[in-house]
């Protein structure tokens, strides 16, 4: 496994000024056994005493390098939260040792520009974890640079790969360059088969989806649902409709609505929006008690990044509350790697199923049969 690979930047794109270093040192983030530690590594001992707006003002007067910095930065800098998986289906792919090699050689390409890239391979399947940077401008100058990392999975299916990657433009980006190459070596073109809901223009279909997947996922039992993102695209302007309109007398459109507590799919303003307004569902979470061993509950989170569309499908278990001596405990921990891996194989073949099964539906709705 590659090590972790040296920036070719610091811990921000401008060199901090007095004010910036006064300032993040009153920042409640940085703490004081690290105040502590900037002092003596210039030899000075300080007490736990002294007012922390006095040591600030001391130690921006002194000179400061791209190690303070550097630490003062790491106290400063963003937590990145975890983030959802997307996937597609690829066929097209039947050689993993080719496959391997495409992704060696774009990896040498990504480390050349800076970020760091980890490929390892279990069979025919195969893993890459990209650490990556993002800047930010309206931040300060100790958090301006944001180290981010995510993954991309090739999981071997009976018709070619899995694709699995975190979802963000980053990470898309790099998969579909790496798939790009993939096809340059291969003889035919590849097929990819994402879940989405754009030629299914439905309200109705669209709403339905997340009530079959949350209600009917293979292996659990629908708990709640806590939360639901519903969406109406905002009309079209008529072009030809001539003097612009009174914006007092323009009809007003609620775009978004986002409903969140307990037993939210039974609410009355969630089956208003529904029935009447010809909302539909766009994002919902929910938790779900699996029916096989432990019983432990599933908090869970599925959606479209495409609104209008409904494109761009993720998801993310983002909890797991435990069964602790017989009862469900309130405190969540984090999702093992193996409960991670069952889950996302479920709800993926679940939420393809009812794309197809929807896509019927729709096409026979619309020719009347």
């Amino acid at each position: 496994m590659a090590g972790i690979k040296k920036r070719a930047y610091g811990p921000s794109l401008y060199y901090a000024s007095d004010k910036n270093v006064f300032d993040a040192l009153n920042q409640h983030k940085v703490d004081t056994p690290t105040v502590i530690r900037l002092f003596q590594r210039r030899n000075i001992v300080v007490s736990k005493k002294t007012p922390r707006e006095d040591l600030a003002k001391y130690f921006s007067t002194l000179t400061h390098d791209y190690y303070d910095h550097k630490e003062i930065a790491a106290r400063l800098g963003v937590v990145a939260r975890r983030e959802r998986t997307t996937s597609m289906d690829v066929s097209g792919v039947s050689d993993t040792d080719e496959l391997q090699g495409v992704v060696e050689q774009l990896k040498k390409e990504m480390e050349a520009s800076g970020d760091t890239v980890q490929v390892t391979r279990e069979g025919d399947n195969l893993g890459i974890r990209v650490q990556y940077s993002q800047i930010d401008y309206k931040r300060s100058e100790f958090s301006q640079v944001q180290v981010r990392d995510g993954t991309i999975e090739f999981v071997k299916s009976p018709t070619g790969y899995v694709v699995r990657n975190t979802q963000n433009d980053y990470l898309n980006g790099v998969r579909e360059t790496l798939l790009a190459k993939v096809e340059k070596s291969t003889s035919e073109p590849l097929t990819k088969v994402v879940v989405a809901l754009f030629d299914i223009p439905s309200a109705k279909l669209r709403s339905k989806f997340f009530h079959e997947l949350a209600s009917s996922l293979p292996g659990f039992v629908r708990r709640d649902v806590t939360d639901v993102y519903v969406f109406k695209a905002k009309p079209e302007q008529d072009d030809e409709s001539g003097e612009d309109e009174d914006v007092e007398g323009s009809e007003t459109h609620v775009e978004r609505v986002f409903l969140r507590g307990n037993g939210v799919s039974r609410s009355e303003i969630l089956n208003d929006l529904l029935d009447v307004d010809n909302y539909y569902i766009i994002k919902m979470g929910w938790t779900a008690t699996e029916t096989m061993g432990a019983g432990n509950v599933y908090d869970i989170e599925a959606g479209f990044s495409d609104f209008k569309d409904c494109t761009g499908f993720s998801f993310i278990l983002s909890g797991i509350f435990p069964v602790e001596e017989g009862k469900i405990s309130t405190r969540r921990r984090q999702p093992y790697r193996h409960e991670i891996d069952a889950f996302s194989r479920v709800i993926e073949s679940k939420a393809r199923d009812l794309v197809a099964a929807f896509r019927v539906e729709f096409l026979g709705a619309d020719t009347g049969s």
